[in-house]
């Protein structure tokens, strides 16, 4: 058969991406051709859509299908998404211990933490009032630099809903740049919120504490928070905003009451339910444009279907290799993939159409 080298797929030129399959995606010295066989797991469908650039695998996928044969215990998927701590300090670090081991599996992690007490909440132990739910945000991001990821590190992201009454102190928490150095955060934001924020209206932050029946309220403009946010995020990229209503409207199984999102991967662009993974997948547009400057539709829908089908064969595959039992129950429960698109600008650029 025609064997192909990278330097033929990716270009004699393009020395960075060689460079980042060598040290990323590459198992001990294989061939190209053994590298297609292994991340393709035998679907000759599959693998002829990587070799012409059509449809591409998540990073995991492609530096990790397959090896459990040699021994090596990683996942397939990109990131998780964990369930939210409880109040109480056991879950907290219940909370810490399930992102160390995701981490060491290859996985990143986005985690909320709205369930925990305000700061200055009553509790029954030595410190008398809690230091509050952004406090242990530098656990987690600690967690996340201390856990290693071979020419990777772990990657993190932290919620907060735009509800509760330590907003103020999340929107600002990384203006300190010793603080939270090893997560991204983001915002969960409401409907009601933006109603609050156009209508010029005080917006009420409220937490009851089970432990104790205390509870406490906060009332802010919601323009005086919707400003910070936008300027802390214009001065130092943080924080993010999750148009949480949006989310769970737009979401196909909204109609399940057994389902909820509970945070989203790292990157943000996939929300997730306790214990749900990113399993991740590209169709390269730009891949699809014929030489009259068309999109060949025909060709593009069945490379999503064999894409999709490709992904699920991953997706039980892997289901063995999550590295927590939330992970594997939710995983085999949800069966959620994240099948994205790439290539837009090329492909608008070959179709000789106006970026914007």
């Amino acid at each position: 058969r025609n064997r192909m080298k990278i330097e033929e797929w990716l270009g004699e030129q393009n020395t960075l991406g060689i460079d980042i399959w060598k040290r990323k995606y590459q198992y001990e010295g294989e061939s190209f051709d053994a590298w297609l066989d292994r991340v393709s797991g035998g679907d000759e469908d599959v693998k002829r859509l990587i070799k012409e650039k059509k449809f591409l695998f998540g990073g995991r996928i492609l530096a990790n299908r397959g090896l459990k044969k040699k021994g090596v215990r990683t996942t397939y998927s990109n990131c998780y998404v964990v369930s939210s701590p409880e109040d109480n300090i056991e879950s907290i670090f219940d909370a810490a211990k399930k992102l160390a081991k995701t981490y060491s599996y290859g996985g990143g992690c986005g985690i909320d933490v709205g369930n925990l007490a305000p700061r200055g909440a009553t509790i029954h132990n030595a410190a008398k009032r809690t230091t509050g739910a952004v406090s242990f945000m530098d656990l987690y991001s600690l967690v996340t630099g201390l856990i290693g990821q071979e020419n990777r590190r772990g990657a993190l992201m932290i919620s907060l809903p735009c509800d509760h009454p330590d907003l103020e102190e999340f929107i600002g928490i990384k203006t300190d740049l010793n603080k939270v150095t090893k997560a991204n955060i983001s915002v969960r934001i409401t409907d009601d919120f933006m109603k609050a924020v156009r209508d010029n209206k005080k917006w009420e932050m409220s937490f009851t504490r089970d432990a104790t029946g205390e509870t406490i309220i906060k009332k802010v403009p919601a323009r005086e928070l919707f400003s910070k946010m936008a300027t802390t995020n214009w001065d130092y990229a943080e924080p993010g905003m999750l148009f949480w209503d949006r989310i769970e409207n737009y979401n196909l199984l909204n109609t399940n009451h057994n389902f909820s999102y509970t945070a989203t991967n790292p990157c943000g662009e996939e929300p997730l339910p306790a214990g749900g993974s990113c399993l991740l997948g590209s169709i390269n547009l730009a891949e699809f444009v014929t030489p009259e400057k068309r999109i060949d539709y025909h060709s593009l829908f069945e490379a999503v279907q064999i894409a999709v089908r490709g992904m699920n064969h991953v997706l039980m595959e892997g289901l063995p290799l999550h590295p927590l039992q939330e992970q594997r129950d939710s995983v085999d429960r949800w069966r959620q993939i994240g099948m994205g698109s790439m290539g837009l600008a090329d492909m608008l650029i070959k179709m000789e159409i106006p970026y914007g």
